[in-house]
C-alpha cells in the first residue's frame, strides 16, 4: 500500500507539472516593446514601454507608463519636445502598435534628425519579426507614418498625419514596411 501511495503522489506530481507548463506554453506572451533607430538600422526591444522610452530618449523620459497602452497627449508631448532638448541623440519620430486602440508590442521609431513634415520622404524600413504584418494603431511624433502593405515601402499603403487608434481595414495587420514623411 505504501509503495502505491508513491506511486500516485508522483503521478498527480507530473500531470500537475505538466499541466504548469502547458498552461505556460499556451499564456500570451508579453508585449515587446522595441527601439528601431533608422539611421543606425539598430533595433533593441525591452520588457516594458518605460524601458523603451527611457532608452530612447537616453534617459531624458524615465517615468512612462509601464504599458504602451497607456500613452497620452501629455507623454506624445514631452516625446516631441525631448527631441529638441540639449544634448538630445535621438528624434522621436512615431510608434506603431500591434493592436487598436495602442495596444500590444509597441515599436518606437528614431532618428538622428526629424521629419520635414509631409515635404517628401525622410526615412523608410521594412517591419519585421512581431511587427510584419500586425500594426493596428501609430502615435505620430515628429513625422507622419505611410504605411505599406508590402516590403521596400510598394504595394497599397496609406498615409497617417495623426495618431490613429485604428488604421482602418484597408491597412490593419497588412504592413510590411513603412515611411516617414
Amino acid at each position: 500500500m505504501f509503495a502505491m501511495s508513491r506511486i500516485a503522489i508522483a503521478a498527480v506530481t507530473t500531470i500537475l507539472a505538466l499541466g504548469t507548463a502547458a498552461a505556460t506554453a499556451n499564456a500570451a506572451p508579453a508585449p515587446t516593446n522595441c527601439v528601431v533607430n533608422l539611421d543606425s538600422d539598430s533595433k533593441q526591444c525591452y520588457g516594458t514601454f518605460r524601458e523603451a522610452v527611457a532608452a530612447s530618449t537616453y534617459g531624458r523620459i524615465t517615468d512612462a507608463p509601464l504599458s504602451a497602452k497607456h500613452i497620452d497627449q501629455k507623454l506624445a508631448d514631452r516625446l516631441k519636445a525631448s527631441s529638441g532638448t540639449t544634448g538630445a541623440r535621438s528624434v522621436q519620430l512615431g510608434v506603431v502598435y500591434t493592436a487598436s486602440n495602442y495596444g500590444g508590442s509597441a515599436m518606437i521609431l528614431t532618428a538622428d534628425r526629424g521629419c520635414r513634415n509631409g515635404n517628401g520622404r525622410d526615412f523608410e524600413t521594412n517591419l519585421d519579426g512581431i511587427f510584419d504584418n500586425s500594426v493596428s494603431s501609430l502615435t505620430t511624433l515628429s513625422c507622419w507614418l505611410e504605411l505599406w502593405d508590402a516590403p521596400n515601402t510598394s504595394g497599397v499603403h496609406h498615409e497617417y498625419q495623426q495618431t490613429t487608434s485604428y488604421v482602418g481595414d484597408p491597412m490593419n495587420d497588412r504592413a510590411s514596411s513603412i515611411a516617414m514623411l
